[in-house]
């Protein structure tokens, strides 16, 4: 027994995404202990801005997790975020609840060189189990033109024009006459991604256009999360 409880940790990791310690109790990321402080933190209402809605604030846990979906190849990790979070039954639920349907998800495209070092858009991930929660379809409506340096180590106004005019908007021939759509990130600090993609639909877009992001970052801790992203793109590499 023994044995084969090592081979599986040697295989599927036996170590805390959330605290890091050692547990025999994983589901499958994370010890109880950082199941419930999880929860805690999704019962925290944030709200970036009036037309935006965030799943958790950033905190030191989910600010691993957040690294892990994007650094450390978990892309499960997406849904076991959106599974957990408010959207089922919280006050993101509520919100969503009352958008016009049905509801269009649209992720954040990647760069296609930033897509070959991933393996995989975090977005799109993030977009297809909030289709698969809410109800609504992912929708490749995006494409980004340019490719931007890491948004974590800019000021707003630096931001803002690292992502100017980065997206274009690729509609299908039939466009949609009701519903809404949610323009879908992982994490939300300034705006500037998201609201680049909200210029990319035009003042005249015939729908609704919302933001979703699993975590909001508030600025403050920018400094912090590039000093986080730079040691985990070093621990992938």
């Amino acid at each position: 027994m023994d044995l084969i409880r090592n081979v599986e940790n040697f295989v599927f990791g036996a170590e805390c995404l959330g605290c890091g310690r050692a547990s025999e109790y994983l589901d499958p990321w994370l010890c109880p202990g950082c199941v419930k402080e999880l929860e805690r933190e999704s019962r925290v209402t944030v709200s970036p801005g009036p037309d935006a809605f965030s799943l958790y604030p950033m905190r030191p846990l989910t600010r691993r997790l957040v690294h892990a979906l994007k650094y450390r190849g978990v892309s499960g990790m997406a849904t076991y975020l959106v599974r957990h979070s408010s959207v089922l039954g919280g006050d993101v639920g509520n919100e969503i609840a009352l958008l016009p349907k049905p509801l269009y998800f649209v992720p954040v495209p990647l760069h296609r060189a930033r897509f070959r070092e991933r393996g995989y858009n975090q977005a799109e991930k993030i977009a297809a189990a909030l289709a698969v929660v809410a109800g609504g379809d992912v929708c490749r409506w995006l494409r980004r033109k340019t490719f931007v340096v890491s948004q974590t180590k800019l000021s707003r106004e630096q931001r803002e024009r690292n992502v100017a005019d980065a997206f274009e908007c690729v509609l299908p021939k039939e466009i949609p006459v009701r519903g809404t759509v949610v323009v879908v990130d992982d994490v939300f600090t300034t705006g500037a991604t998201t609201g680049a993609c909200l210029d990319a639909f035009g003042k005249d877009f015939a729908l609704p256009v919302k933001v979703c992001t699993l975590i909001y970052d508030e600025p403050a801790s920018v400094m912090a999360d590039y000093a986080a992203d730079c040691r985990m793109e070093w621990d992938a590499g």
